[in-house]
């Protein structure tokens, strides 16, 4: 459990929550030193970022680890269409949980 003292504010999820992340992934090489994760998965955005740079870009370089974001809502990002192609991007899983992204975007 993690007590947080800034606000969230959308777009800038990265400043609230990865100094918590990066010392999560540091206690893990100290208790465990060889164990190194093959990737992580993040609650929230890679590249698919208003800024091209979300939580989990920011995770990935700060520990060195691959980082894929996997975001509940897909932010607005230019030339990037919300319409029939991403819609083909995802797949439900069941009836009680939303759809999981899966694929790239081509």
């Amino acid at each position: 459990m993690v007590t947080v003292s800034a606000p969230y504010l959308a777009g800038y999820l990265a400043f609230r929550e990865v100094p918590f992340l990066v010392e999560a992934a540091q206690r893990l090489q100290e208790r465990e030193p060889g164990l190194r994760p093959q990737v992580l998965l993040v609650d929230g955005n890679g590249v698919l970022h208003h800024r091209g740079f979300g939580v989990a870009c920011h995770l990935g370089v700060l520990t060195g680890l691959p980082c894929i974001g996997v975001a509940k809502n897909l932010l607005q990002v230019d030339g990037l269409a919300k319409d029939e192609q991403h819609k083909g991007q995802v797949r439900p899983t069941r009836a009680s949980l939303p759809p999981v992204p899966v694929g790239e975007m081509e």
